[in-house]
């Protein structure tokens, strides 16, 4: 490979990721605002709620009926209990919100310093045209087109293997939450069945990994859709719908979550809503499979093309 053809392709490698990022940028001010609007809503209602808990510890005519009425220790415990769902909600949804400020910070950056990439490539072009005009071979012009479609098509398919890899670290920890929550199950089963303290303690301990999960589980969800930020073009409608839900896969999960958590068919439902993602990433991932494959078929004609063309100029 000569001078001219590893800049021409080192060029079109940067052109396709300022495309990239360009695409992955546009998204990011999209869930950049979204979590915007979602974090300012959390933090009042988390102040609301944390509102409610205070006045009931404090001397009020609400909290005094609710001692002449022997409710105290109830109510108090609801209203804790929302108090510390809205506070989860809001500090997951504060640190995706710092995650992907600075997701959009790399982006400028990386924008910047390939501003010139187009440029640069064009020149490169025009002088590799010239030489291959110069040569005098007819060959030598196909030949360069399709050196150019193998680099494209090259591209395409590194940045269809970034959103598989995203993909699939979204699955493996959502799997890893299905099988908490499958031990969560079971354990709940023999609460319900008059366990002892060792049934409640180990179901404790799965719900405890899951809600650790949760943030792990959506900071990827967010990654791989940025990731399909460049592809979705080539994605079906539907499956473009399944990806937005994943911005607010921990909303829906932790909806209602510590009201009654212990309860089996809360457990049961978040169970169902985590297997719903694993099912949404999976017809997400074969698309991008069939893309992939697509790629791979598409490069091995252009390979065959180029070797008879060389062997016949």
């Amino acid at each position: 490979m000569n001078y001219y053809d590893s800049e021409l392709q080192r060029l079109q490698q940067e052109i396709m990721e300022k495309q990239r990022t360009d695409a992955k940028l546009s998204d990011l001010f999209l869930q950049q605002s979204d979590l915007e609007k979602r974090t300012e809503e959390l933090q009042k209602i988390m102040q609301k709620e944390q509102g409610d808990v205070d006045r009931l510890n404090k001397r009020s005519i609400t909290a005094f009926f609710y001692r002449t009425t022997g409710k105290m220790d109830e109510k108090l415990t609801k209203e804790e209990a929302e108090a510390y769902a809205a506070a989860v909600k809001y500090k997951s949804a504060e640190s995706e919100l710092r995650a992907v400020n600075e997701e959009i910070e790399y982006c400028r950056k990386r924008i910047l310093e390939l501003q010139d990439c187009e440029k640069q490539y064009e020149k490169i072009l025009g002088e590799k045209t010239e030489q291959i005009k110069q040569s005098g071979n007819p060959e030598a012009e196909r030949i360069l087109q399709i050196e150019e479609a193998l680099a494209f098509h090259g591209n395409q398919k590194r940045e269809i293997e970034e959103a598989i890899n995203a993909g699939n670290c979204a699955l493996r920890i959502a799997e890893k939450i299905l099988e908490d929550l499958d031990s969560a199950k079971k354990w709940s089963t023999v609460d319900l069945l008059g366990g002892n303290l060792i049934a409640d303690m180990a179901k404790h301990d799965k719900i405890n990994k899951v809600q650790d999960r949760i943030q792990d589980l959506q900071n990827a969800l967010r990654g791989f859709r940025t990731e399909l930020a460049d592809v979705t073009e080539r994605i079906s409608g539907d499956l473009y719908v399944e990806i937005g839900d994943f911005l607010h896969f921990a909303d829906y999960f932790f909806d209602g979550l510590f009201a009654d958590w212990m309860v089996y068919d809360r457990i049961n439902d978040s169970w169902n809503r985590t297997h719903q993602t694993c099912e949404q990433i999976k017809r997400v991932l074969e698309q991008l499979g069939r893309m992939e494959e697509e790629i791979c078929n598409k490069q091995e004609s252009l390979k065959k093309e180029l070797e008879q063309t060389v062997l016949n100029s």
